[in-house]
């Protein structure tokens, strides 16, 4: 018998395969149109520059790409702005690499990590746990989903060494304000690293949502991670990237490998920032998309919560897995929140206005059906 032992931080973790795809739900359905609204993709997909960067590479895949991501640093800080230079910015393969980079560098076995659920838990929990660190919940308040800075800050001690902020929040899709987050960073101890996920950012358009990157301007103990995943439409590409102060940055980035970033993804990333165009028609698009969706949840009278990203969270007059197995029924992929203790609680991603119509057509008639 083999006496070889896993790490047995990684106990919790399991192999997923269970995630329901679109061909998924095509085979085991028999429907023959799917329509993935639960995973917060951009269906309007990449910029037209982005797919000609990415035929214009492939040709060239047997050989390796650009040893440094340089090049795509410098681009992305071009898209930003704000006077950041390449040395403040750090690439992942993905959002969540980007945070799993950040947890490698900064965490050790003892070490405590904050969560204000319910939020994107099983992630940040993933990066975190396997090193031996713990996690501490200061919840979001009940209901509103408001970020509590003085709940946090009630729970920081000698052994946090960070505290993971999704904003805005998923899958609640609020934010936190500019005045919580100035409260938790002024009162925040120096052995403290903020990491701030806002991977939804660019479909913010709340006035007194806070400004992040003049934190790390500032030189504030603070990561913020960014991805391509959602107004670029490069969910596939898994690209990534973080902003920090140099010294952080600087050794979040040593952990790369060398090659870190392969040649599609560089190509692709750096053409993405190029185009702010289309990702300004995405944003709109989809900002669009997701009042029309809440229009008709106010008329259906279902409760929702206003939402700063491309998606909603709503609650459902049925128990969300019954639901979710009728729509899987209607080719319709959705998100449940049981897991984050809502049986009520469902996340529906705004799509092109074809998928939104049928997703509430379908909706309106599963509640017909359960109430009649």
């Amino acid at each position: 018998m083999s006496k070889l032992r896993h790490n047995p931080h990684l106990e919790p973790f399991t192999r997923q395969d269970s995630l329901v795809s679109p061909e998924d739900l095509r085979q085991r359905q028999g429907v023959e149109k799917v329509y993935p609204m639960g995973n917060n993709e951009n269906p309007l997909g990449p910029s037209p520059r982005v797919v000609e960067a990415i035929n214009s590479v492939a040709p060239t895949l047997s050989y390796y790409p650009e040893y440094s991501d340089i090049a795509l640093r410098q681009a992305i800080c071009e898209a930003l702005g704000r006077g950041l230079a390449p040395e403040q910015i750090f690439t992942g393969c993905s959002g969540f690499e980007t945070l799993e980079l950040i947890a490698r560098a900064y965490l050790a076995p003892g070490d405590e990590v904050i969560l204000s659920p319910p939020t994107f838990s099983g992630a940040y929990r993933k990066v975190a746990e396997p090193l031996g660190a713990k996690i501490i919940e200061a919840p979001l308040a009940p209901d509103t989903f408001q970020y509590r800075p003085e709940a946090v800050l009630g729970v920081v001690n000698d052994a946090t060494k960070m505290i993971m902020l999704c904003n805005p929040n998923n899958p609640t899709g609020t934010i936190t304000t500019a005045q919580s987050m100035g409260a938790l960073m002024r009162d925040l101890p120096d052995h403290v690293l903020v990491v701030v996920d806002e991977v939804y950012h660019h479909f913010v358009d709340a006035p007194d949502f806070p400004d992040s990157i003049q934190y790390a301007l500032d030189g504030r103990n603070i990561a913020i991670a960014h991805s391509f995943s959602k107004a670029y439409g490069l969910a596939g590409m898994r690209l990534g990237y973080g902003i920090a102060k140099p010294e952080i940055a600087n050794a979040i980035a040593g952990l790369h490998r060398g090659f870190h970033q392969n040649k599609l993804a560089l190509a692709a990333g750096i053409a993405a920032c190029q185009d702010q165009a289309h990702v300004r028609r995405c944003i709109d698009y989809l900002r669009g998309e997701v009042a029309w969706l809440s229009s008709r949840f106010d008329r259906l009278d279902i409760k929702y919560w206003k939402s700063s990203t491309n998606f909603i969270m709503f609650e459902t007059p049925i128990p969300a897995e019954d639901l979710n197995r009728q729509l899987h029924e209607r080719g319709f992929l959705l998100r449940t929140q049981t897991r984050n203790n809502m049986p009520f609680g469902m996340r529906v991603s705004a799509g092109t206005r074809e998928s939104n119509q049928a997703f509430i057509a379908a909706l309106e008639e599963i509640l017909d059906r359960a109430f009649t």
